[in-house]
């Protein structure tokens, strides 16, 4: 559309143009045909045309040049075109016939005899109007260009922090558990006593693998959502987080308070993983110093929606941060490898339909995330 109107544009132009040069023209012409005028050749080219700021060629009716203007500043200043160089003398020819195909020539005539004729280009201005959509187009597929090229190594350099960071994800997940049995094999070995209690924890970590293979199974899928009570599911992590708090060298107290008992659609694997790594974060930020984790879960009936809040009194995020906490490969600690809010976020939003936000956070008084869930 805009190169239409723009051409529309240059062709008004053009015509107007071609107008106002007819009419001064045929000025001149009712001058010179009146009986009592004097016949005055250079008020033509002194008023016509070097006032013009278009390129103008008159000729004799060989169609010789004669005068000309707006052609080329070494052929303008010459007084007499026959004296020009021959490199003038073909420059000058192909702008005639440039003019040709642009516009018909106007011929002068005084007393029905032929003068010469009057053979004129367009204005600069026309000319640059004409290339401008194009310019603009051609400006506009660089920036989209570059831009493409741009979003394409962003994306790039995101999976591979994605494929990284899931890598050591993967291997931290199955560590754990392999760790405790690989320990628990190893007591046995040592004394057989142990037997009943070394089974039953082998057992959990067991179990606590095949959750793990569960969970990496449904990324990237779309998996089965289930009403489930929130209690339900955020007391199975805070007990799970109790058995290892205390061999931190520090005391986290995780309490949890219940305003609803709406179900939510929700799948348990995955969003125990959420839940495990918001806790991680906050445990990690609290550092060396006593610490409370709180889990606020509460309903909005007209919006049938439950919010999830988890705050904590550690080291908070500062400003400049919060725009990239979610990023995959963004961390603020030393070790980590920046996925686990990026990978809660996609569970809550991609598979879950809400919505995992930083609600506050004040640098040295904690931090709180938000999720927002459908009722």
């Amino acid at each position: 559309f805009g190169i239409w109107y723009s051409q529309e544009l240059v062709n008004t132009l053009k015509n107007k143009s071609t107008e106002y040069v007819s009419f001064r023209i045929k000025v001149f012409e009712a001058n010179i045909n009146n009986p009592n005028a004097d016949i005055d050749l250079s008020f033509f080219f002194n008023e016509v045309i070097k006032g013009a700021d278009y390129p103008i060629i008159y000729t004799d009716t060989n169609y010789k040049p004669q005068s000309c203007i707006n052609i080329s500043a070494g052929i303008d200043s010459t007084s007499n075109l026959s004296e020009l160089s021959e490199a003038d003398s073909i420059f000058l020819i192909s702008k005639l016939q440039q003019m040709t195909e642009e516009n018909e020539p106007i011929p002068i005539t005084y007393q029905g005899a032929v003068l010469g004729y009057y053979f004129y280009g367009y204005s600069p201005v026309i000319y640059k109007l004409r290339v401008f959509p194009y310019l603009a187009i051609g400006s506009a597929s660089i920036f989209i260009l570059l831009g493409y090229i741009g979003f394409s190594y962003i994306k790039k350099s995101e999976q591979q922090l994605i494929w990284v960071g899931m890598a050591k994800e993967t291997a931290h997940q199955l560590g754990t558990p392999l760790s405790s049995i690989s320990g628990w094999l190893e007591l046995l070995m040592l004394n057989s006593k142990n037997k009943e209690a070394a089974v039953k924890e082998m057992g959990n970590d067991l179990k606590r693998l095949n959750k793990v293979a569960n969970r990496f199974s449904k990324i990237g899928s779309y998996p089965e959502l289930k009403p489930v009570q929130l209690k339900y599911i955020i007391d199975n992590v805070i007990s799970y987080f109790h058995k290892r708090l205390p061999n931190k060298q520090k005391k986290v107290v995780l309490k949890a308070t219940y305003n609803t008992d709406a179900a939510v659609n929700i799948n348990e694997d995955l969003f125990e993983w959420v839940l495990e790594n918001l806790f991680k974060n906050a445990i990690d930020s609290i550092g060396n110093k006593n610490g409370l984790i709180e889990i606020n879960v509460k309903g909005n009936t007209e919006r049938k929606t439950v919010y999830i809040d988890i705050s904590d009194n550690g080291k908070g995020i500062l400003p400049s941060q919060r725009k990239n906490i979610f990023k995959p490969g963004f961390s603020t600690k030393k070790r980590g490898w920046g996925l686990g809010l990026s990978l809660a976020r996609r569970i809550i939003e991609d598979n879950h339909g809400g919505k995992l936000i930083l609600k506050e956070s004040k640098p040295g008084s904690g931090s709180v995330f938000r999720i927002i869930l459908k009722i």
